[in-house]
């Protein structure tokens, strides 16, 4: 057997499989998306930060009359909005009193550490469930606002409810405090004196082309003021044009903001597309992200349908990449014979929409119901397969919808109702899946993607290819491509397109770096290797340190005091630091382990459905390893804690004081949601999830502080590292009146 020494520092956290890594298509009152209540406002998430992995955030801001914000700042992000519906006034300037009320079509960049405020004073031109008002688009750069509006905003249940008019009070101030004490986001109220720094980007905004004389006027006049620039579309006299280039697949952009006014981090652009004729066909194309439980699936496949007028039925030619279908062939051979969770178990049509799912129609593959008789496999020379064959209604009747889609025309990207699933022994629920769809030969060469490239339609219907996959976007749709994606658009409608179109490069904002408590143990000699036996061992040496204990087989127990190195190895063992003077690693190894924690130690519990727990100590790691494992950070008492004194500010008015923070300085490393679960035991005023605060983690946006306040303190009981505040949620805790450990 080959022992390790152990990891002396920080283990890389896992990354959650939420970023979206191929392509986001949104309407604009989706009910599927987050939405919430705000300034008087409804605020819906078309792109949220952990989907763009904290490049941007893209919003549709709905503003009923009266709605909008009262002047305020990012310190951490720029927001630019581009107003789709009615008109809003803007309230810019160092006090938000330099006015304009600007029409629909309009872009204003607001940079970071200017003052912006907005309102809708009287537009009533579009609809929110039963509510009249305007719209406008927020991008903003990089992503955060969208945890800030989840930390101080309601959230909507119904978006055919009114929209409410939600007054700040003392908790909302609070929650305004906290957040950007915590992330140095959020929103800040200037003082009356207040200042924009001098590197300060300017003001930029962009009249339409026809922009009322009026505007346009008191635009020249803003103007003129420092901090301001002012273009237009048009022509209109006084005004310089925005200009425009030859851009991605030789359409003519108008540029909005360029990367070098918004500081690099976007390019805002437009573009009008005229229509084109095509031939479109009807194809399926599989993957892994169409399964309505994503999988982690590399396999594709492509159908090909059409009538087949002999028998009034469908013939289908499906080829498969990535999976194994020998056992389905003659000889019976598997394509991966190591391998058996890629054995395909069964390929069928469904009936149901995207994101939906609904009952077969049609059986190719089925072990239960063989609805095809006539089913051709044949193995390609490239490795893939393909399945072939004709669906008669004598097998299994032919919805008349389908039949329709497949006889009669429309637009690359219009989806019918119905899907093929196919189904593996790794995943017998679904390994890919692909809609039945039209798609053409006739789109621009594909270009890779090497920014988050946003398309935004305000007229017409764009077809987007990705991949190989074509989708059909129409107006007040937005589409976000991710880096790294083969892509293409066209219009092969009967109107012009028009559509924005901007460009993000990729952030790249990563957990902070989680520190270990492990020293290095220098030189190591053979008297402090100690290697147990394969039985159930008991190992304690209280006054020997630096040693380094390998458990072997059997279900040992294991006592750390100070700068030990425990291993379980293999078996359900126990390892215990409890009483030990810290700064020891506890490696349960295989099995089931349970890991006991003192003070500054950290616990890897490897493989298995493990317990790390803390007993009295703070600055502890605990990395749980793959499977099911629970995080014990309270139980019957806090935690050794540490004053925090970054909360214990003077803030101004109007926000209070905020209770005094006492932090334990835990951290929880690894926590994967759905299958890990963190447990607090017998702590008084702690009975369920709804007494605990979730927030950022301090200078980590993208980390969890767990919370709780006790007798007017606040207790950070852990951190959890790579784990958004909105991710969390009560089905990932167990909160017990009493211990069920000791």
């Amino acid at each position: 057997m080959t022992h390790g020494s152990g990891p002396y520092v920080s283990i890389p956290a896992s990354k959650p499989s939420k970023v979206v890594d191929d392509y986001l298509l949104v309407s604009q009152d989706d009910p599927t998306r987050q939405a919430v209540y705000g300034s008087g406002d409804l605020y819906t998430f078309l792109a949220n930060s952990r989907e763009t992995d904290f490049s941007f955030n893209f919003f549709d801001f709905f503003l009923p009359v009266g709605g909008g914000p009262l002047p305020h700042f990012h310190p951490y992000e720029h927001e630019t909005w581009y107003i789709t519906a009615g008109d809003i006034q803007f309230n810019l300037g160092n006090q938000g009193t330099d006015s304009l009320v600007l029409p629909q079509g309009s872009l204003i960049f607001g940079p970071r550490d200017r003052v912006h405020g907005y309102r809708n004073l009287d537009s009533k031109v579009s609809i929110s469930g039963k509510t009249p008002g305007a719209r406008t688009l927020s991008l903003t750069t990089p992503g955060a606002l969208d945890l800030f509006f989840n930390t101080v905003a309601e959230r909507v249940i119904d978006r055919n409810d009114p929209v409410p008019v939600i007054l700040p009070d003392k908790e909302t101030f609070i929650k305004l405090a906290e957040f950007g004490l915590r992330t140095g986001a959020g929103i800040v109220f200037a003082a009356p004196d207040f200042q924009p720094p001098e590197d300060a980007l300017d003001y930029l905004l962009v009249l339409p082309d026809d922009a009322k004389p009026e505007v346009v006027e008191k635009a020249i006049a803003l103007s003129k003021m420092d901090g301001f620039k002012v273009w237009t579309t048009g022509d209109q006299p006084g005004l310089p044009q925005r200009p425009t280039f030859t851009g991605p697949f030789g359409i003519e952009y108008t540029s909005l903001a360029s990367f070098a006014e918004t500081g690099d981090e976007f390019a805002y652009n437009e573009f009008s597309l005229a229509p084109q004729e095509t031939d479109s066909f009807v194809q399926a194309n599989l993957n892994a992200s169409q399964v309505v439980k994503h999988t982690e699936s590399l396999a594709t496949g492509v159908a090909n349908l059409k009538p087949f007028s002999a028998t009034d039925g469908i013939s289908y030619e499906l080829t498969v990449t990535g999976l194994d279908l020998g056992k389905l062939m003659a000889n019976g051979t598997p394509q991966t014979p190591d391998n058996a969770l890629d054995d395909v178990t069964g390929i069928h049509i469904h009936s149901g929409d995207r994101g939906n799912n609904g009952p077969h129609v049609f059986d190719i593959v089925d072990p239960q119901n063989q609805d095809e008789t006539n089913l051709s496999i044949k193995l390609n020379a490239n490795g893939s397969t393909t399945i072939s064959g004709v669906w008669d209604s004598t097998e299994a009747e032919i919805p008349t919808d389908l039949s329709d889609f497949l006889t009669g025309s429309g637009l690359p990207g219009k989806e019918s109702d119905y899907y093929f699933h196919i189904h593996t022994k790794g995943n017998p629920d679904g390994e890919i899946r692909g809609q039945i769809a039209r798609t053409s030969n006739d789109f621009p060469n594909q270009i890779e993607s090497h920014n988050h490239e946003l398309l935004y339609v305000k007229q017409g219907q764009l077809s987007v290819k990705i991949g190989d996959e074509v989708r059909l976007a129409g107006p007040d749709t937005f589409i976000e491509i991710a880096p790294g994606n083969d892509y293409s658009i066209a219009n092969f409608g009967t109107e012009q397109v028009e559509s924005l179109a901007v460009t993000v490069p990729p952030t790249n904002l990563e957990p902070a770096p989680i520190p270990s408590p492990l020293k290095p143990l220098g030189h190591v000699s053979p008297k402090q290797r100690v290697f147990l036996g394969d039985g159930d061992d008991v190992f304690s040496k209280p006054h020997r340190k630096k040693l380094l204990v390998y458990g072997g087989e059997g279900n040992d127990k294991l006592y750390a005091t100070k700068d030990n190195r425990l291993f379980g190895e293999e078996g359900n063992d126990l390892l215990n630091a409890s009483k030990g003077k810290g700064r020891n690693l506890l490696d349960g190894g295989e099995g089931n382990d349970k890991l006991i924690a003192g003070k500054q130690d950290q616990l890897v519990g490897g493989e298995g459905d493990d317990i790390l727990k803390i007993v009295r100590g703070g600055e502890n790691v605990l990395y749980g390893g793959s499977g099911a494992d629970q995080f014990w950070i309270a139980n019957g008492r806090i935690p050794d804690t540490v004053r925090d004194p970054r909360q214990s500010v003077q803030l101004p008015p109007p926000f209070p004081a905020l209770p005094p923070l006492e932090d334990t300085r835990n951290i929880i490393a690894d926590f994967e949601l759905g299958v890990d679960k963190i447990y607090i035991a017998n702590i008084s005023r702690i009975s369920d999830f709804d007494d605990l605060k979730l927030l950022p983690a301090f200078g980590d946006l993208r980390s969890t502080s767990i919370l709780a306040t006790l007798d007017g303190t606040e207790y950070s009981l852990a951190n959890v590292s790579g784990i958004l505040s909105n991710e969390l949620s009560a089905k990932d805790f167990v909160i017990l009146p009493s211990s069920s450990y000791c």
